[in-house]
């Protein structure tokens, strides 16, 4: 596993390191179960109710094999290089335990941040199988975590776009402020990336850690005004990029 510097990294936004997952007999017992756990949630789901599904993204909460699965994405090395990256001991973060489930022939989201700028936030993504550029890769704008972009700046500002194509195993350690899009899964089958969301330490933190695993909305809520949102952003998201243009002009922000 090569270091890399916490300079390159705020200058990035993201690095992406190689570990011996792939051929960690735990880690793919825990894959497998999670694929079959994912299976049984598609069958007694109605996922098509839920917010995100137009779209063709989903949330995934890990469950139970959130924690056996931070133990094994986290060894040594990894630890060393995200504290390298970050400049910030891994104890001092709480966990969240995430997921994402590009599904077949959707998935294209605009463009866009997690979170408030200002705040401390780092999304470590494990791939659980091979990401490419059919089945629905991250798409990043590099450099663009280094200042706090209004919309409208981000909108006429020139764009290196660059698609995080990743090896199973390999690992994403990502800043929450970089501009961000999900590309369209052309494969026959879903996508799945989990993730860690790493935060600072708070007193009274409760973490998400659902006892098995759930696949939950992603971005629009599940009610009608939901799902209108959703319609207008899959559907016509050139109204949508205009509306935002121009509520970005008036507010500046």
């Amino acid at each position: 596993m090569k270091p890399i510097s916490k300079k390159l990294f705020d200058k990035k936004g993201y690095a992406i390191f190689n570990t011996k997952l792939k051929k960690n007999y735990k880690f793919n017992r825990i894959i497998e179960a999670i694929q079959k756990d994912l299976f049984i949630e598609f069958n007694k789901k109605n996922l098509n109710n839920l917010g995100g599904f137009t779209m063709g993204n989903l949330n995934v909460n890990q469950g139970k094999y959130g924690p056996k699965l931070f133990s094994l994405v986290f060894k040594k090395n990894l630890i060393k290089n995200f504290e390298i990256i970050t400049g910030d001991k891994i104890d001092s973060f709480d966990v969240l335990y995430g997921g994402n489930l590009s599904l077949p022939n959707k998935g294209s989201q605009l463009f866009h941040t997690d979170g408030n700028y200002n705040q401390v936030m780092y999304l470590i993504s494990f791939a659980t199988e091979d990401i490419t550029k059919k089945n629905g890769p991250t798409e990043i704008c590099l450099g663009t975590s280094i200042r706090p972009l209004k919309y409208w700046e981000f909108f006429i500002s020139e764009k290196k776009k660059k698609k995080i194509l990743l090896k199973k195993g390999q690992v994403l350690i990502r800043k929450h402020n970089l501009w961000h899009r999900g590309t369209t899964n052309y494969s026959k089958k879903y996508r799945l990336l989990l993730s860690f969301i790493l935060t600072p330490k708070k007193k009274n933190f409760k973490t998400n850690h659902y006892k098995k695993l759930v696949i939950l909305p992603n971005f629009f809520s599940s009610n009608y005004k939901g799902k209108f949102h959703e319609f207008l952003y899959t559907y016509f998201n050139k109204i949508v990029i205009f509306l935002k243009l121009i509520v970005s002009i008036i507010k500046n922000k």
